[in-house]
């Protein structure tokens, strides 16, 4: 049995060219991640002939190979000594990642690191901003009336709600002060000081800057020689992110000269007033005029250019996402969403979720012409739906790049369905998932005008992508690459940890290891799990630290990080429990196994505790995974809140 995995992993060494190629590697729960020299020696396509590889694809600088659970440990411990590497953490990895970025590379991803911890933040302001709108649209329900003016006793509600939709953007530069702080190597919540400051009431609003310099009526401070203006950075998004890296670079520098005794007194204090001062007079005028020319680029793709803009937008965005720079665009459209009082809406959304779901139609042609190709088959429609939901890297990376002519169709119906968007002025009130279910985010006069561009680029994607396969003459694989099952690991001795409960289990049912809510793992905020490639299941986001056994079986395999377990039931089905997105990253701190590899366990029994608290401050999503491996397909029984052993999947 080793030599398949031994096997596998020299075949990949090979398709990735050989031992020189490689910088490092490291593992996941499911993903053999590697650090190359050259990125163009790998061969993909032979790569993809291996038996136990799933797909790949390129992230951040590391090439990531798809194995599974189960199969991924294995492989990589023949992998690096075959390949005669050290071990590495996925830690020390992403630092090895991040020596092949250029310049412009890095600075796209530290932006992408400062907008990720607060985008659920700005995403409930959205919504909220959604529905309050909603309340408060002329003519949407009433004729001639709001809901506000037609039932007037809830028109304190629909205030409330305004003023919780404004918030996440009235104090936009205190949330990315915080996050920017943070990974800049400053103390986070001296950046979220200097973005306080930076929106002061003392300060003139920074919505009234443009008119007050027409008027001439701008208040300075007069320091020194120096005007200094006195106004605000509300609704501005580059301003804030420089001040908190000009902090973090003053604050570390006074760290290394200040005595220790009066460390805690004295950094603070100079950090905050040298940065503040920075900030005033040249930081912030320099990246107010930088976010504005990148905010009014924009709005000149779209409303000045109209169709041609939005076409341009929808076909250029794939194109970022391969190169990763479309991160980039977070910039832009938080500054237009953090003034959409004056611009009305965000036009990008659409256009970026069009594109999503054109990659989405060709990836499902490529499942309607994959009909000797099971392996080809069962990961176009996953990844098609994932694209639909608006997750696409496991479409483009796995199924549309690697084929070329369904790329080339999603960009024609990507293309089209955001001219048409453009066209029609829909406008976004908030970030969220880029996708079908993206309409939640839609300004309520724009609603039906988003599903219609979504239909247009899944039925013109869809179209173009199954009539240029058959003109550029596309073979599908002959069906030899069958998507192997996880092997069981040897036994070991059982714990004599006790069980929290006992129930009588089904054949074929797998009951909830996780108390919490319970959603379809199409929802889970990994592309990888949310695309089904591996596995099919639930998410449970949990209430409660602690995870049990969902049936009755074996562990086949507790991950030495102890945040994921493999088991195996009575009657064959095999499982992944996978605590947290990325918590691979913590090397097991902050979980508790109670049991061992091997050892056989009940429904009910005490696998692992983890500290919640500790993790989410960690910055972890604690959404736990529970999948069931293809080619095992399962059926989602229970959603909503779930408590420990509460029946959630059954096989079919």
């Amino acid at each position: 049995m080793e030599e398949k995995y031994r096997k596998a992993a020299q075949e990949i060494l090979n398709c990735v060219g050989g031992e020189s190629n490689i910088v490092s590697a490291a593992h996941c729960a499911t993903r053999l991640r590697l650090v190359l020299k050259d990125d163009s020696k790998i061969d993909r396509n032979a790569l993809e002939q291996i038996d136990l590889v799933k797909g790949n694809f390129n992230n951040g600088g590391q090439f990531q190979i798809i194995l599974g659970t189960g199969i991924v440990n294995k492989v990589y411990g023949e992998f690096i000594q075959i390949a005669h590497i050290t071990e590495m953490t996925k830690e020390e990895l992403k630092q090895q990642a991040a020596k092949k970025m250029n310049p412009i590379q890095k600075l796209l991803k530290t932006l992408a690191d400062v907008f990720v911890p607060i985008l659920p933040a700005l995403v409930a302001s959205g919504l909220l901003m959604g529905i309050n709108n909603i309340l408060t649209a002329q003519g949407m329900f009433v004729p001639g009336k709001s809901l506000v003016e037609a039932f007037p006793a809830i028109k304190d509600i629909a205030e409330m709600v305004n003023l919780f939709s404004n918030a996440g953007f009235t104090f936009l530069p205190v949330l990315i002060g915080f996050s920017a702080a943070k990974i800049f190597g400053a103390t986070p919540i001296l950046g979220a000081v200097i973005g306080a400051i930076m929106i002061h009431p003392d300060l003139m609003n920074g919505y009234g800057y443009g008119q007050a310099l027409l008027d001439g009526t701008v208040p300075y401070w007069h320091i020194f020689g120096f005007s200094v203006a006195k106004v605000g950075y509300q609704g501005t998004v580059l301003p804030v992110i420089a001040s908190a890296f000009c902090l973090a670079v003053i604050e570390k520098r006074l760290r290394k000269v200040v005595p220790a005794m009066l460390d805690n007194i004295v950094t603070p204090l100079l950090s905050v007033l040298l940065a503040g001062a920075l900030t005033f007079l040249f930081i912030g005028p320099v990246m107010r005029g930088v976010g504005d020319m990148m905010t009014n680029g924009v709005m000149w793709l779209f409303f000045d250019l109209g169709a041609l803009g939005g076409l341009i937008y929808g076909v250029t965005y794939p194109l970022l996402v391969i190169t990763g720079m479309h991160h980039s665009l977070v910039t832009a459209e938080t500054q237009i969403l953090a003034n959409i009082g004056t611009l009305g809406g965000s036009p990008t959304f659409a256009v970026v979720a069009a594109a999503n779901c054109a990659q989405g139609a060709a990836a499902l042609a490529v499942m309607c012409r994959s009909k000797n190709d099971p392996k080809m088959k069962s990961m176009a429609s996953a990844s098609g739906i994932s694209s639909m939901l608006g997750i696409t890297e496991p479409a483009i990376f796995g199924v549309n790049l690697k084929l070329r002519y369904p790329f080339y169709g999603a960009l024609i119906g990507g293309g089209i369905g955001a001219a048409y968007a453009t066209i029609m002025h829909v406008l976004s009130v908030s970030q969220g998932p880029c996708g079908v279910i993206g309409v939640i985010c839609i300004r309520p006069d724009c609603m039906l005008q988003f599903m219609v561009s979504m239909a247009i680029a899944i039925v013109c994607a869809f179209a173009a992508t199954m009539f240029l396969g058959k003109i550029l003459g596309q073979k599908e694989n002959d069906g030899k690459n069958q998507t192997p099952s996880n092997q069981k690991s040897e036994t070991l001795s059982p714990s004599e940890h006790k069980p929290v409960m006992r129930i009588q289990t089904e054949s074929g049912c797998i009951y909830a290891p996780v108390e919490g809510t319970a959603i379809p793992h199409t929802e889970i905020k990994d592309a990888t799990f949310a695309a089904g490639v591996v596995g099919e299941g639930v998410g449970i986001v949990p209430s409660k630290g602690e995870v049990v056994a969902p049936f009755d079986g074996q562990i086949s395999m507790f991950f030495d990080t102890k945040h994921a377990i493999g088991l195996v039931s009575n009657d064959g089905v095999e499982i992944l429990i996978h605590v947290g997105v990325n918590t691979v990253e913590l090397q097991g701190k902050h979980f508790t196994p109670l049991k061992q590899s091997g050892d056989s366990v009940k429904a009910g029994d005490r696998l692992l505790e983890f500290d919640m608290d500790a993790i989410k401050a960690a910055g972890y999503d604690l959404t736990t995974a529970v999948l069931v491996p293809a080619p095992t397909h399962v059926k989602m029984v229970k959603t909503g809140e779930v408590k420990q052993l509460d029946k959630i999947l059954t096989t079919l």
